[in-house]
């Protein structure tokens, strides 16, 4: 029998949720986004389990996982609490699969900790660094829950009250086309109606507009780039059609020559609107990846 179990480690300063799929010697570490928990990877988790142990984590302050007792909620405290589960799996690193929220976090642990990221694949986002650095009229439209999500007091005082219509709103293609269905739409109410994991969620947003993104751009300007393979993946009908997603990607990564990626069929959430291809994607990209030689740790600190 595949494993598929549910379970949780205390780390320094949450306790961490995680579903674990398969056992084999190679790990996967799935980090989901915002409105969302682990399981929007329902559909992926056990198709790539085959020889590998897949593992999809509640991130700090989501789902199942505690609150933060620090109160953090930056992308570096989020990452280390990665470092801490996959050590505690008795694995030393792993390929990491990041969408929305979890992308962001996904890219600060390659930078924060290279020797633990195998290989990374990142999921409908660019930079937190280009996002901030390129709104306008348009862009602070399409994104203006950033701007209401970072007060996060007012917007859980607004929103703890009708959670339902308020991810319904987001929700509404994806329920509309059964890319998420009802069951799992109450999960996510579910989720996010707890006040306590719902502010958490909001304070996500807030050190992008400040500790998050200073680190982006302090790194970026001293040369700190991705070591790891990168795969880029994103909706085709989402915001970032139009975009030139892997020209800006080979900007932050050390060898432009592994970077790669293409658009998939439907909007912004990807792990659910094209679970299949998001799993053959990855599939011939962990082949790949095995056989790219990232720079040895020397190189990374001349390079950085």
């Amino acid at each position: 029998m595949v494993r598929d179990t549910a379970e949780s480690v205390g780390l320094d300063d949450v306790e961490l949720a995680y579903r674990v799929v398969g056992d084999g010697p190679e790990l996967v570490i799935l980090l989901h986004g915002w409105p969302q928990t682990g399981a929007c990877w329902r559909h992926v988790m056990a198709p790539l389990s085959r020889g590998r142990t897949v593992v999809a984590p509640d991130l700090r302050g989501y789902g199942a996982s505690g609150l933060a007792q620090s109160g953090a909620y930056d992308k570096r405290s989020t990452a280390a609490d990665l470092s801490g589960l996959i050590r505690h799996l008795g694995f030393s690193s792993a390929a990491v699969i990041g969408h929305g929220r979890g992308a962001r976090v996904a890219h600060r642990w390659a930078l924060d900790h290279p020797a633990e990221v195998d290989a990374l694949v990142l999921v409908d986002i660019v930079p937190t660094r280009v996002v901030m650095n390129s709104f306008d009229r348009h862009s602070a439209s399409e994104l203006w829950h950033w701007f209401f999500h970072r007060n996060s007091e007012l917007a859980t005082k607004l929103v703890s009250g009708n959670v339902e219509a308020y991810l319904r709103y987001f929700f509404a293609r994806v329920l509309e086309s059964g890319a998420v269905d009802a069951e799992t739409f109450k999960h996510y109410v579910d989720a996010f109606s707890d006040p306590g994991h719902l502010q958490a969620s909001f304070e996500d947003y807030r050190p992008d507009f400040s500790t998050d993104l200073a680190l982006d751009e302090a790194d970026h300007a001293k040369g700190l780039r991705v070591q790891a393979p990168l795969l880029l993946l994103w909706g085709a009908e989402g915001g970032l059609g139009g975009t030139d997603v892997v020209r800006i990607w080979q900007e932050h990564h050390a060898d432009p020559s592994a970077v790669s990626g293409h658009p998939v069929p439907g909007g912004h959430y990807v792990p659910e609107e094209a679970p299949r291809e998001v799993v053959h994607a990855v599939e011939a990209f962990l082949g790949q990846a095995s056989t790219y030689a990232k720079p040895s740790l020397r190189e990374r600190v001349s390079k950085s």
